[in-house]
């Protein structure tokens, strides 16, 4: 007995995003210069040519539904002059360490990447009587980088590579993680425990 069975094909259609909406925060820098405000986005599910959603203003944040997307960051300078970034396939989802809330950042520079440090129950890093230092691997002297907050995280952004990070806390040890890639046009996030 053969039994023929009729699939409709949707080939090169991806499917439409479903499940509990994730809020996604985009940051735009060009290389360490943060340009959030000067920036706005547009998201649509990746592989389509729909218009999407644009995001614009200083808080370039959106709830998004569990999918992979697009992004195109555009930053008008002066005059004529627009610059246009893509960061595709990115992957949004509900993961258990970020608790609803996903950071992408967007760099016009092409060869930086973004390290976000997250602690558990996103509780906010106390800035008192705490610090991170962060240095090329395997070297003893740590690096210029500035620190930016977040909420419930800390994030550097720097020149793609692969760095060992201390973390000083008030009343408890300092913990150092050894070896963390952080590629080019990424955010790399990291649990701090």
């Amino acid at each position: 007995m053969v039994v023929v069975a009729l699939v409709a094909s949707t080939y090169g259609v991806p499917p439409t995003p479903a499940g509990t909406p994730v809020r996604v925060e985009f940051r735009v820098f060009d290389g360490t210069t943060e340009i959030t405000a000067q920036a706005r986005v547009r998201v649509r599910p990746s592989g389509t040519t729909e218009t999407g959603i644009v995001v614009d203003g200083g808080d370039l944040a959106v709830s998004l539904p569990p999918g992979i997307y697009d992004a195109e960051a555009v930053r008008q300078r002066s005059g004529d002059t627009v610059d246009i970034r893509w960061a595709e396939h990115l992957v949004v989802m509900a993961y258990p360490d970020e608790d609803g809330r996903h950071l992408e950042v967007i760099n016009f520079a092409t060869d930086f990447g973004a390290l976000q440090l997250r602690w558990p129950g996103g509780q906010a890093p106390d800035p008192a009587g705490g610090g991170v230092a962060i240095f090329k691997s395997g070297d003893a002297h740590p690096m210029p980088c500035r620190v930016l907050r977040g909420t419930g995280y800390i994030l550097l952004v720097v020149p793609a590579g692969t760095y060992d990070v201390r973390v000083l806390r008030a009343a408890q040890d300092p913990v150092t993680y050894r070896d963390i890639e952080v590629p080019a046009g990424s955010t790399r996030m990291k649990l701090v425990q």
